[in-house]
């Protein structure tokens, strides 16, 4: 049921200005009749009686509270009537109207679409052709740098195999001795121990290190303080992994021996007397590994 909006603030509503007469006087009449009742209950009540003799006015308390009590419901009543709702007329509901559709709108020849679809599916289909090409093109490029590589290592390692390992050239011959005179009869005497011959030292390390280069000079310079002749330092493309000390000769083994524990621990000695050309017996080989 639809209800409707009240009407002003302050205003009264419709069915009591329909009545006016009737409201004001209910309303008279439930004012007159609590102003009695108040009247009647701000009475003092008389002082108390000896408990023998009976209160008198008890009734007409009683009959007071009844009477406010009965104001009171018809006060409520007749303010529930003036505040009730008439019932508005009933209403015929109105059809809800029908949007009228809008017209169609007419689709455009399909032989006007169809040459664009057809372009771009050629567009497409070449953009797809060039890309596999490209693809094609990159992978054979990465086969041709790889084949590149593996033939440039091949070739530096046979170039390095193939290098002719420099040979110590051959010491020049000695001048002839001068002939000795005939020796003369000395004093009976403890014969002084001959001097070792010194071996003449061929010094070898890595080719194009300076580090290399380095170590090799000291090591020079400490075999020569060490009284070993050092005949030449050299560099070499190859060197053998550990510090050793070759010798040519058996007559020369000692001496290799007795050089490697001067330059100290670490070093092994080689024997290298299968070697073809063998340098002039007392020559030794100094090896330093690589750095």
């Amino acid at each position: 049921m639809p209800i409707r909006p009240p009407g002003p603030r302050g205003s009264a509503p419709a069915h009591a200005a329909r009545h006016p007469a009737g409201t004001r006087r209910g309303g008279a009449l439930s004012a007159s009749f609590i102003r009695y009742c108040l009247n009647v209950l701000s009475r003092r009540p008389p002082p108390p009686a000896p408990l023998l003799r009976p209160r008198r006015r008890t009734g007409r308390l009683v009959l007071a509270g009844f009477g406010l009590l009965l104001a009171g419901a018809a006060g409520g009543f007749t303010l529930g009537l003036s505040l009730r709702p008439p019932t508005p007329p009933a209403t015929t509901p109105q059809p809800a109207s029908i949007p009228a559709e809008a017209p169609a709108q007419p689709a455009g020849p399909p032989a006007a679409q169809a040459p664009a679809l057809d372009s771009l599916l050629a567009e497409l289909e070449a953009l797809r052709q060039r890309i596999t090409a490209e693809q094609a093109r990159l992978a054979a490029a990465t086969e041709a740098r790889v084949a590149a590589e593996a033939q440039l290592a091949q070739t530096q390692r046979q170039a390095a195999a193939a290098a002719p390992r420099p040979e110590a050239p051959a010491p020049p011959a000695p001048p002839p001795a001068p002939p000795r005179p005939a020796p003369r009869p000395e004093p009976a005497a403890l014969p002084s121990p001959p001097s070792p011959s010194q071996p003449r030292v061929v010094l070898h390390h890595q080719a194009g290190s300076a580090t290399a280069a380095g170590a090799a000079a000291d090591l020079a310079a400490m075999m020569r303080a060490g009284g070993f002749e050092v005949e030449n330092v050299r560099g070499d493309p190859a060197v053998p992994s550990q510090r050793v000390v070759r010798y040519f000769h058996a007559e020369d083994a000692p001496m290799a021996a007795r050089l490697a524990g001067r330059l100290g621990r670490g070093w092994a000695i080689q024997d290298f007397r299968a070697h073809e050309p063998a340098p002039p017996p007392g020559t030794l080989e100094v090896w330093l590994p690589e750095r």
